[in-house]
C-alpha cells in the first residue's frame, strides 16, 4: 500500500512538473500599447529636431571651451531625452508609415549619438549627422501633424520648431568661431534667424490662446532679443559664453511654450 501510495504521489509530482514545464510555452501577456494624443506626438517628434540642434550645438560649444561642464551636461541630457522620447513613440500604435518613419528616425539618431560619442571629433562630421536626425525628425512630425483633421496642430509644429531654430543659430555661430566661416554656415545662422522672427510673428496671431500662453509668448518675445543681439555681434569670449546662456534660456522658454498649446490643443480637442 505505501509503494502505491508513493507510486501516485510521484505521478501527481510529474503531472504538476509538467504544467510547470508548459507554462513558459503559453504566450506572455503584451501590454497595451500607450495612446498618445496627437498634439503629443506632434512635439514629442519635433523636440526630437531640437534635441539634434541642441546636442551638436554642445558638442561645438565644448570643442571651443565654452562653458565646457554646462556644454557636457547638455549632452548628456539631451541623450537621455532623445531615447526617452523615442522609447514613448515606439510605444503607441501607429500606422505601418508612420512606425516606418520612426524607424529610420532611431537608426539615424544611433549614427548621431556614435559620432558624439567620440572625443575631438570634426565638429562638422557631428553636424552633419545632427541634420540628418533633423530632416528625419521632421518628417515624422510632418506625418504626425497630416494625420489631424483640422489645422490647429500645426501650431503645435510651429512652435516647436522655434526650439530647433534657436539652438541651430547658436551651432552655426559656434561653428563659424571654430574656423569654419563658410558661406553655407553663415547662411545657417541667417536663415535660422529669420525664421524665428517669422515664427514668433505667426505664433502672436494664433487663434488657440490662453493667458499662459500669452504672457510664455511675451517672454519668448523678449528673450529673442537679447539673443537675436548676441547673434549679430562678432565672435569673443564674453559673446560666445553670451549666445551660449541665451540659446538655453531662448529653448527653455520655447520648449514650455510648445508644452502649453499641446495641452491647449488636446483641451480644445476634448
Amino acid at each position: 500500500m505505501t509503494h502505491i501510495r508513493s507510486s501516485g504521489m510521484r505521478r501527481r509530482g510529474f503531472v504538476r512538473c509538467g504544467a510547470l514545464l508548459l507554462w513558459p510555452c503559453a504566450a506572455p501577456a503584451q501590454p497595451p500599447a500607450t495612446t498618445l494624443p496627437l498634439s503629443q506626438a506632434i512635439n514629442r517628434s519635433g523636440k526630437m529636431r531640437a534635441l539634434s540642434q541642441r546636442l551638436s550645438k554642445a558638442y561645438v560649444q565644448g570643442s571651443l571651451g565654452v562653458l565646457a561642464e554646462r556644454a557636457r551636461d547638455i549632452q548628456a541630457a539631451s541623450r537621455q531625452l532623445m531615447s526617452s522620447i523615442l522609447a514613448d513613440l515606439a510605444a503607441a500604435p501607429l500606422a505601418a508609415e508612420t512606425r516606418r518613419l520612426l524607424q529610420a528616425l532611431e537608426k539615424d539618431c544611433q549614427g548621431l549619438l556614435e559620432n558624439a560619442a567620440v572625443p575631438r571629433k570634426d565638429v562638422l562630421e557631428v553636424a552633419r549627422s545632427a541634420d540628418v536626425v533633423l530632416e528625419s525628425a521632421d518628417r515624422l512630425t510632418k506625418a504626425f501633424e497630416a494625420q489631424s483633421q483640422g489645422g490647429n496642430a500645426r501650431i503645435v509644429n510651429l512652435a516647436g520648431r522655434q526650439r530647433m531654430l534657436a539652438q541651430r543659430a547658436a551651432r552655426a555661430y559656434f561653428l563659424s568661431a571654430a574656423g569654419h566661416d563658410t558661406p553655407a554656415v553663415r547662411a545657417q545662422l541667417a536663415a535660422a534667424r529669420s525664421e524665428i522672427t517669422q515664427g514668433l510673428t505667426g505664433l502672436q496671431a494664433a487663434p488657440i490662446s490662453t493667458p499662459a500662453i500669452r504672457n510664455e509668448l511675451e517672454l519668448a518675445r523678449s528673450q529673442w532679443l537679447f539673443y537675436e543681439a548676441a547673434l549679430a555681434k562678432a565672435a569673443s569670449p564674453d559673446g560666445l559664453q553670451t549666445v551660449a546662456t541665451t540659446s538655453e534660456r531662448v529653448y527653455e522658454v520655447m520648449d514650455n511654450l510648445t508644452s502649453l498649446y499641446d495641452n491647449a490643443l488636446r483641451d480644445l480637442l476634448g
